[in-house]
């Protein structure tokens, strides 16, 4: 099947995170003082393939009719749609017409705004950046860059997205590629493939002699987490792997944000995807809601119970957020909290003034501590 005429399973699911991702996003700012959303999609695609698949500037539009649907309101949505390319369909016309031409079919409330251009991706993202600097205290933004390969992209400009902390970011990235060649780019000057690698890897690890030894591909995608967080400055870094064609290779999904909240939502997403480990996607893997299983949280029992035992106890609020900065929600802290009480009691002292009868995980009105005694 030709991967760039139709949307392979990979690429579903990596528009289908987009897609809860941006329901999710949706109802948290249509419930606050946010007024207007800036939406910019920077490698749209094809919109609906050859297989029927749909991609992400179509999902986007059905996931935004939807929202409207069910009653919602919203902010002003101002959504860009951007494919320099020709289409691989249709020979005759740019990608962007075709999403274009099936975008038309799809209700479109009166304060969403959608413009399309095939603006090459060097010159545009220069203008993005500078649009994002300029986010008033009203103001957001979410940003998808889905490029083929990853030669346009500068950890530089990333950088200059997420300064104004108040934009999100979805970068998705063939690490299969990127790991498989990373070390031969590093030590091999003459591999005529290395040259992009050589400077994404340089510069986001400030140097190619600080690039580790690249041991197998999670080790890798975590990795590059890790450093895109320092680089970044951004305080939440999460990862979505995505198996591509069932062969155990690997790409991946990266969020950035400066939102608590926001990656609150993502790591929600991701679990109702991955209702086991809310980290990847492997073919066949079923699509649904569910809580994970209870021997996959065992090695995250253990450092919720370390975390009460050297801190001498913790709030609740903190509890929210050592469950966060470990991919964890509050759900699952009430669930490794609920198995701690069948061996151990955990005392709730309230400091707020009111009777603590409950953990109040995720309550932010209620400040409790809990101790293991």
């Amino acid at each position: 099947m030709e991967s760039k005429t139709n949307l392979l399973d990979h690429s579903e699911a990596k528009v289908l995170l987009y897609s809860k991702y941006l329901a999710i996003y949706l109802n948290v700012l249509s419930r606050s003082t946010i007024k207007n959303i800036y939406l910019f999609d920077l490698f749209c695609g094809e919109g609906v393939y050859e297989d029927g698949g749909k991609g992400s500037p179509i999902a986007a539009l059905e996931t935004i009719k939807n929202h409207y649907a069910k009653g919602e309101k919203c902010p002003n949505l101002f959504i860009t749609f951007n494919d320099s390319e020709k289409s691989k369909i249709d020979k005759e016309k740019y990608k962007i017409e075709r999403v274009e031409e099936f975008a038309k079919d799809i209700f479109v409330p009166p304060n969403v705004r959608v413009g399309y251009s095939k603006i090459d991706y060097k010159n545009l993202i220069t203008k993005v950046i500078e649009r994002t600097k300029r986010l008033a205290s009203d103001e957001r933004a979410l940003i998808f860059i889905d490029p083929w390969g990853y030669k346009e992209i500068d950890p530089l400009e990333l950088k200059g997205l997420l300064e104004n902390g108040k934009t999100e970011l979805l970068l998705f990235l063939p690490t299969y590629f990127m790991s498989r060649f990373a070390n031969k780019s590093k030590m091999d000057a003459d591999y005529k493939g290395g040259e992009a690698l050589r400077k994404f890897m340089g510069k986001l690890f400030y140097g190619l002699d600080k690039v580790p030894h690249i041991e197998n591909q999670k080790k890798f995608i975590y990795l590059i987490q890790q450093q895109f967080k320092a680089y970044l400055a951004v305080q939440y870094v999460d990862s979505f792997k995505i198996e591509r064609d069932n062969d155990n290779n690997w790409f991946c999904v990266f969020f950035f944000t400066n939102n608590k909240k926001g990656f609150h939502k993502m790591l929600e997403a991701k679990w109702s995807i991955d209702k086991k480990k809310g980290s990847e996607f492997k073919m066949g893997d079923e699509v649904k809601v569910e809580m994970f299983d209870e021997t996959e949280i065992i090695a995250y029992d253990k450092k919720v119970m370390e975390y009460l035992l050297q801190n001498g106890g913790a709030t609740n609020h903190e509890l929210v957020d050592f469950g966060l900065n470990h991919n964890f929600l509050p759900k699952h802290t009430k669930a490794v909290l609920d198995n701690i009480k069948k061996d151990r009691q955990i005392e709730l002292a309230s400091l707020d003034g009111k009777p603590a009868i409950s953990y109040y995980l995720g309550n932010d009105e209620r400040t409790v501590k809990l101790k293991l005694l």
